[in-house]
């Protein structure tokens, strides 16, 4: 806990950090964005930061030789003034940085994007022999190899230390029914990710990690990223945020330290500008030689989305990359989005003003997405010459959720006392209709629970909506206090009233 002073000088200094670029991202004097447009970014993502009460956050406008506006506001995990230099994670912007990796050992011909997974993982038997031995690298990458979306709970957000690695993991998915043959239904899964560090693991017989910092972080100028649990400790990765009760609250702490490939790296604002600097050039380095990482065509297909699209929208899925599918003029974007417990960022790529934008925050929540996301499509969309959205998304699925649950867990506290009560009565009264509503809505909580448990699981319900899970948890406690209470009362109460009345007494009503 800060003191006072120490507060205050971390309010002045965020302010400050809020007002200047800083660090190797200084912006440069030759912009070739108008100065007005930059200072509608920085007006329009203050203005949701405040309105999703984000902490901290830090953005920078990139082009194909670096950082040419950069901000950082607010504050971190620690309580300290987030920089430049602040580490946060990216989510599934992981994933153009892991098929990036994968197109380094395609192009030197240890991996075809044809292969079977089955060739390289023998343990993976998602759908059953038949549907997994069709399954290949590029359904991986693509996301159509009939995963679907749950099945991202089953291996996802391990941060224990004694987490089974990516190959192990993959028999988890042994008994997910399938979408679809491979290559014919889209369905966005970070379960998809973690088979292809699997398959590159098996290939390079190194831990993903490693084969991604050799063949994409360092090439692309990523110098400080974090791409495992031992990164995260060098780098003193703070806590990222999620609302309790409406508050920020720093409490989510911990990597998945075989998740880089699908949501677990990250880096400071530098790390991600460097990614979509390499982007720009299109997979060369930065240095003078240039030496080319990616080859146009390997950067041609990742960037091309085929036929395939999310049901109900345009947006197509890449090698890696979203493409497509944002309102003009951001429908030639390409671009990715990412979380994880506590933590957001955003990459955008424009091809037609050769320009990307990147931004990271250290908040998020399962039932606030929307809401938290906004600030990177709206910040995009005002940089490539649009309008600021004027309804932006709200956050009244996480009140009305989390609200709801606590006011249920409340009332059937207050059930669960006034049960009690009349047991202790003597007589017990026989009440037949509110023992029957209070049964029912004792019952209540444990029907939301059990689908929530089955859709998503405790362990991602417990990492994605802590409040909401706590509330749940009191609530379904108290409904089975309250239910048993409520069914001992009546029970007892119609024994009572079976029994003759006693000589010289009066029985009342």
């Amino acid at each position: 806990m800060l003191n006072p002073l120490r507060r205050a000088a971390a309010a002045a200094t965020a302010l400050l950090l809020g007002l200047l670029p800083l660090g190797r991202a200084a912006a440069a004097a030759d912009s070739p964005i108008p100065a007005d447009r930059l200072a509608a970014v920085d007006a329009y993502v203050r203005d949701r930061m405040e309105a999703t009460r984000t902490p901290g956050l830090s953005y920078a406008v990139v082009g194909p030789d670096g950082p040419i506006h950069a901000r950082a506001r607010g504050t971190d995990g620690h309580g300290e003034p987030v920089t430049i230099e602040t580490p946060f994670l990216w989510g599934s912007v992981a994933k153009p940085i892991a098929a990036s990796a994968v197109m380094t050992l395609v192009q030197d011909g240890r991996l075809r994007l044809d292969d079977a997974v089955v060739d390289h993982v023998p343990d993976f038997r998602f759908g059953g022999s038949g549907h997994a031995s069709r399954v290949t690298v590029r359904h991986l990458l693509q996301q159509t190899a009939g995963l679907p979306e749950s099945a991202t709970f089953e291996v996802a957000d391990c941060v224990d230390a004694d987490c089974p690695g990516a190959v192990e993991r993959v028999a988890e998915l042994d008994d997910v029914h399938p979408l679809g043959p491979p290559g014919t239904t889209y369905a966005y899964s970070s379960a998809n990710y973690l088979v292809v560090a699997a398959v590159v693991e098996s290939v390079t017989g190194r831990p993903f990690a490693d084969h991604l910092r050799d063949s994409v972080l360092r090439p692309a100028g990523m110098d400080g990223a974090i791409a495992d649990r031992a990164s995260a400790r060098e780098r003193n990765l703070p806590p990222g945020h999620q609302l309790l009760w409406g508050l920020p609250s720093a409490i989510a702490d911990g990597v998945d330290d075989d998740g880089a490939a699908y949501g677990y790296t990250g880096g400071d604002l530098n790390d991600l500008a460097a990614f979509a600097s390499f982007q720009l050039r299109s997979g060369r380095t930065g240095n003078s030689n240039g030496t080319t990482v990616l080859t146009p065509e390997s950067v041609r297909l990742m960037r091309d989305s085929g036929r395939l699209h999310p049901s109900g929208a345009a947006t197509g899925y890449g090698l890696g990359w979203r493409v497509g599918g944002l309102e003009a003029p951001l429908d030639s974007a390409i671009w990715h989005t990412g979380a994880t417990p506590g933590y957001s960022a955003m990459l955008f790529l424009l091809p037609k003003q050769n320009i990307a934008l990147v931004l990271q925050q250290n908040l998020h929540g399962l039932l606030h997405d929307g809401a938290v996301m906004e600030v990177g499509f709206g910040a995009a969309l005002i940089l490539a010459g649009g309008t600021a959205p004027t309804d932006p998304p709200s956050a009244v699925t996480y009140h009305a959720t989390v609200w709801g649950l606590t006011a249920l867990a409340l009332a059937l506290l207050a059930g669960t006392f006034h049960s009690a009560r009349l047991l202790r009565r003597r007589p017990v009264p026989r009440r037949i209709a509110p023992t029957i509503l209070w049964c029912l809505a004792g019952a209540l909580p444990w029907i939301v629970m059990v689908a929530a448990l089955a859709l998503i699981g405790p362990r991602a319900l417990w990492a994605w909506t802590p409040d909401a899970f706590i509330a749940l948890c009191t609530a379904a406690a108290a409904g089975t206090a309250t239910i048993a209470l409520r069914l001992t009362t009546a029970y007892v109460g119609r024994g009572i009233a079976r029994r003759p009345a006693s000589p010289g007494r009066v029985r009342r009503a």
